[in-house]
């Protein structure tokens, strides 16, 4: 099979939760479903079966029409939620920040609360990359940095699913790096410092 469209990842994954609805699709039949608001049918006929209720067949029912790109995205996001839970991913998140924001990181990996993956999800979900702020944003210098911090985790995340995706050769599509720049702090600056 030939590839012939061009993602970027940022852009496949956006395309596959927004579109496609491939978190939906999956909700019921993995270990991750608090990862996607609402049910299915299958979630549902699963509980009848758990509570030992009589099921009625009604006849066929015919599961998700995804596209296979979409799935394959969607298991790549799966294998980085559960590598994240077991500890992994740390290797790959927040690799070559400064001291103070790598100090940011492990507080906020150590918060059970803080997962890269879901907010990545969530950020793909509205379309839009976490807002980075600045110091003239008025923020506490701790906020401003916690802000840039989340902004490149999500980025590294895109980074590790573009990663697992692109060993695949049976992907349909050809999916490329985020086509975003990861510290657009940093690319800004020198812009303003050329200019003034």
């Amino acid at each position: 099979m030939a590839k012939q469209d061009v993602m970027d990842i940022w852009s496949a994954l956006q395309w596959a939760v927004r579109d496609q609805k491939a978190d939906r699709a999956f909700a019921a039949n993995d270990d991750f479903r608090h990862l996607s608001r609402g049910g299915s049918v299958t979630a549902a006929v699963m509980q009848m079966g758990e509570l030992n209720a009589r099921i009625d067949g009604g006849g066929s029912i015919s599961g998700a029409d995804l596209d296979p790109d979409a799935e394959r995205i969607w298991m790549g996001m799966l294998l980085l939620w559960s590598q994240w839970r077991a500890g992994g991913l740390r290797d790959q998140i927040g690799v070559g920040l400064p001291v103070h924001m790598q100090r940011a990181m492990v507080r906020m990996s150590s918060d059970p609360g803080s997962n890269p993956v879901a907010a990545t999800l969530e950020a793909a979900r509205t379309g839009d990359m976490p807002e980075w702020l600045t110091i003239e944003s008025g923020q506490s210098r701790r906020v401003v940095e916690e802000s840039k911090l989340f902004y490149v985790m999500v980025w590294d995340v895109l980074a590790a699913l573009y990663n697992c995706l692109v060993v695949s050769d049976s992907m349909g599509i050809d999916i490329k790096m985020p086509s975003i720049p990861r510290l657009p702090w940093q690319s800004r600056k020198k812009v303003f410092d050329k200019v003034g």
